[in-house]
């Protein structure tokens, strides 16, 4: 049984900006919660393309220099998602 799920995307939401905001949180909030680690880490990498720009920054744990980029910054999520599989 595949279990598709889908979520908006955050450039087709409401143009108002507090409602847009709020919108694209709550989209992205459902999509995180419904994403399943069991069924693999790809689902948050298309989470990260849909609701993230391509200048995004991102940290560790470690506490060493941030990641620019949405291609670092899927380097670092690659590796803390890799545990959970």
């Amino acid at each position: 049984m595949t279990n598709e799920q889908s979520f908006a995307h955050a450039d087709r939401i409401d143009r108002d900006p507090y409602t847009s905001s709020h919108s694209r949180k709550r989209a992205l909030n459902t999509a995180i919660v419904q994403a399943n680690i069991s069924e693999g880490f790809e689902k948050y990498l298309e989470i990260l393309d849909a609701f993230y720009a391509d200048d995004i920054e991102a940290s560790s744990e470690t506490g060493e220099e941030s990641v620019r980029g949405k291609g670092g910054v899927r380097s670092l999520l690659c590796n803390f998602l890799v545990r959970f599989t």
